[in-house]
């Protein structure tokens, strides 16, 4: 590892834009948290070894808290959701409390499933479909057929396995080992962010599953870093700040980085006007215009603010702008992501493909506030995208946005078969603009026994 200053793009830093809003945040929240964690390559093995992909289905994933569903997909007692991950199969129930337990999803008679893979509904009892051994909702075994074959079961004792769970911010988690680490510690400082529109006062507007192209690992680093926007996205590079992008590792199971919008990319000459950015942030929709003295990204969040509160019924008044407009991304270990802003609200989940190391499940949410007061809307269908479905073919969904996520996807594919073919065994990193990938390879090495 080499021990040295690491460069920093040229400009103005993400943090002495955001000190510079109308309304920023408090200095806490955009503290600088970069540590430097080495230069060499990452071995390719990671992405493409079904070997590598045994030993995460054995260490990995019963060792994690996995975020299994949202608290509205299953709002009324005995609703459940399936949840699979690796070689795991959980079932997640609500309880007549209100509180909500997770079983393993292998009837004790012979192993069947209760349910389906990626299943979600209400049931009274959970039935098992092979022979018709049923279960309450707390797991307790309540009938059996032909009870009179099974006198050596102790039908007081016999139940489901059960598994952790936890929950935050509207989010149910679930763990698969013995003895978990609490879920506030293993997601820290997570928990203790102060939103301005706390994250479970939200719910799902819209959710898209798709089929990706790639191993769940090379599709989840896509995302961790704003160091390609110039070549994949080159279209956002006369409002976003990309190359000053501020990347933070925040704990052993937290990383995030904060993009600024509104403000021009370091890599373009010149320097815009206001009013430039301000009518390329609003696309023409609004006829907004400067007061004396605005900048562009006050100017549109103060219109976010207006609007997108009307429309959802909360008070956005004194949100901070980088809250409303910039693209805060957090990353929790091992494939959670979730944005706390407001115009852009999406939820990630990265999940491996059984069937294949080459493939994995992007699971991407777009959340809104809730209107205070009132419970959170039915939860809309999901969305199932195939390998070669797009999503600009996706009902509902922005269409630059759309476009934005179709570009990322298309590397993927090429990436995947660029890796295998390369003769060089690893993949050179920034030492600053993809440090999570490194933080997130560092940890999963420690899981996995490399360290």
């Amino acid at each position: 590892m080499t021990e040295r200053t690491v460069a920093r793009c040229p400009g103005p830093s993400t943090r002495a834009i955001i000190l510079d809003d109308a309304i920023p945040p408090s200095a806490g929240f955009i503290a600088e948290r970069y540590q430097h964690l080495g230069d060499d390559d990452l071995s390719y093995a990671a992405y493409t070894s079904e070997d590598y992909a045994r030993r995460e289905r054995e260490r990995l994933w019963p060792r994690t808290w996995q975020m299994a569903c949202r608290e509205e997909e299953i709002p009324n007692p005995r609703d459940f959701l399936v949840h699979d991950i690796g070689d795991d199969s959980a079932i997640v129930v609500r309880q007549d409390d209100g509180s909500v337990r997770a079983f393993v999803n292998s009837c004790i008679h012979r192993g069947m499933q209760l349910a389906p893979s990626g299943s979600r509904g209400h049931a009274s009892v959970l039935r098992c479909p092979f022979h018709g051994w049923s279960y309450a909702s707390d797991g307790a075994l309540r009938s059996l057929p032909c009870a009179w074959d099974f006198a050596h079961v102790d039908r007081a004792a016999a139940r489901l396995d059960e598994i952790a769970t936890g929950r935050w911010g509207g989010f149910v988690f679930v763990h698969f080992g013995d003895d978990p680490p609490p879920l506030g510690e293993f997601l820290h400082p997570v928990p203790e962010l102060d939103l301005p529109v706390p994250m479970d006062a939200r719910h799902i507007a819209a959710h898209y599953r798709k089929h990706l192209p790639a191993n769940w690992k090379i599709a989840l680093e896509a995302f961790l870093e704003a160091y390609h926007v110039m070549a994949t996205h080159p279209e956002g590079l006369p409002t976003a700040g990309d190359a000053n992008c501020q990347y933070d590792l925040l704990g052993d199971h937290v990383s995030r980085f904060i993009h600024t919008i509104g403000f021009q990319s370091p890599h373009l000459k010149g320097t815009p006007s206001e009013e430039d950015l301000l009518a390329r942030l609003d696309r023409g929709r609004s006829g907004l215009r400067l007061q004396p003295g605005q900048r562009a990204r006050d100017a549109f969040a103060e219109h976010l603010r207006t609007t997108l509160g009307a429309q959802h019924g909360v008070d956005l008044a004194r949100v901070s702008t980088t809250q409303m407009i910039d693209s805060i991304e957090y990353y929790c270990f091992p494939n959670f992501v979730f944005f706390p802003g407001i115009a852009l609200p999406m939820v990630y989940r990265f999940l491996p493909d059984p069937e294949s190391v080459d493939r994995c499940f992007f699971d991407l949410w777009f959340l809104a506030p809730t209107r205070p007061g009132e419970s959170p809307p039915p939860v809309p269908a999901t969305v199932e995208l195939a390998l070669d479905e797009p999503f600009a073919a996706a009902p509902g969904i922005d269409p630059k946005l759309a476009f934005i996520y179709d570009q990322d996807v298309d590397n993927l594919a090429r990436l995947t078969r660029g890796i295998k073919a390369s003769r060089k065994p690893g993949q050179t990193l920034g030492a600053y603009q993809e440090v999570r990938i490194r933080h997130m390879r560092q940890t999963l090495a420690r899981y996995l026994g490399e360290e």
